[in-house]
């Protein structure tokens, strides 16, 4: 019997959760499960891919809109829908709670899989950690960061992020291409991706790329993604007059090509869970120069370095610039052997993939 699993935690990005979210759906046998998702956004990231595979998509009300409109829509979709017995949350703080609520009421399976290691809704998540807990069966994290953050020390299982390592896997040939398609052949390119929110830390971003275009006036800043710093983060770079050299490239479809086209990645979030974009841009062969806040289990190869954030700018910028004749090689086979190849998963992966087709083999029980 087809298993249906309903998904929460899409939202209109195509960010760390959703590429996760959508992979998870293509490595499941089509026969045995599938994920249907429930967002509280006006439209979904891969919605049409995931219809094309098979997934019903519904659209509930956002929490700002008011709690009693969410858990209404939900209890709706709950009653009308007694197949779903198992509601899969995907989490970047314990403020999930609130639309686990439901589910929880109605006797369903409450599944939580933590993506963050902090939250900037500090008070939100300190009060509903315990209701988190408390309406959750089964708990899974990205890292033990994230697992001990929304968790505690309950039992956790840790999944790897997987990516499709092949198509990030270090090519000349596109490299070549896309940084002529993009204006930067003769530029040393170093790369961002990730939301212009908080969380990311995007003026510090800035300043450390100031640094190093104070050092080395041939080098640009792609920086991919869009948010609600957006507006702050565009007049920030005026006022330091870094338009010219700073690629605001909003949000893309073609990431795998601009990491392959970038020479440095750099990450300086102030908090991140497993963050899938170091894990794709190490696929890509990139030296990746990530903030200490972030866990180290980040590190799937020997081209991850961290620094404080408290270290000077010019450290930050010394380190970026070291890497700037670097031999760039495949890191396929280490993506692998670490667990993070969409075509070679770990064996927690295979048992969460196992366990969402019908079973409860393998270790998840």
């Amino acid at each position: 019997m087809l298993e249906r699993i309903l998904v929460y935690g899409m939202t209109d990005n195509p960010g760390g959760i959703e590429t996760y979210l959508i992979n998870q759906l293509r490595a499941l046998d089509p026969d045995k499960a599938v994920f249907d998702f429930v967002t509280d956004f006006p439209s979904m990231a891969y919605a049409d891919e995931a219809k094309a595979i098979g997934s019903k998509i519904y659209y509930i009300p956002a929490k700002s809109k008011g709690l009693f409109a969410q858990f209404k829509a939900m209890a709706k979709i709950m009653r009308g829908h007694p197949e779903y017995k198992r509601i899969y949350f995907n989490a970047l703080d314990a403020g999930a709670a609130l639309t686990e609520l439901v589910p929880w009421l109605f006797g369903r399976t409450v599944i939580t899989h933590s993506h963050n290691g902090s939250t900037d809704k500090v008070k939100l998540h300190k009060f509903c950690k315990p209701l988190l807990n408390l309406f959750t069966s089964k708990r899974f994290a990205c890292s033990k960061v994230a697992a001990d953050y929304m968790f505690g020390k309950r039992e956790t299982i840790i999944i790897p992020n997987m990516i499709e390592a092949k198509k990030y896997d270090y090519s000349p040939e596109i490299r070549q291409k896309k940084r002529k398609e993009l204006g930067i052949e003769n530029n040393f390119a170093i790369c961002h991706i990730g939301r212009l929110t908080n969380q990311k830390n995007p003026m510090g971003l800035i300043d450390i790329f100031e640094s190093v275009y104070k050092s080395d006036n041939s080098a640009v800043l792609l920086s991919v993604g869009s948010g609600e710093l957006e507006q702050e983060v565009h007049s920030y770079a005026s006022e330091k007059n870094l338009d010219g050299c700073i690629r605001f490239l909003g949000r893309r479809g073609d990431i795998s090509e601009i990491l392959q086209a970038a020479d440095v990645f750099v990450l300086p979030s102030f908090y991140e869970g497993l963050p899938i974009v170091a894990i794709e841009a190490q696929a890509a062969g990139l030296p990746c120069v990530l903030s200490e806040n972030i866990s180290r289990e980040a590190a799937i190869t020997d081209n991850a370095h961290f620094l404080s954030l408290d270290a000077p700018l010019c450290v930050w910028a010394e380190k970026i610039l070291s890497f700037k004749k670097i031999k760039r090689t495949s890191k396929l086979n280490e993506l692998e052997a670490a667990g993070y190849d969409y075509d070679h998963p770990s064996k927690a992966q295979t048992e969460l993939k196992n366990y969402f087709e019908g079973g409860n083999r393998d270790g998840i029980k």
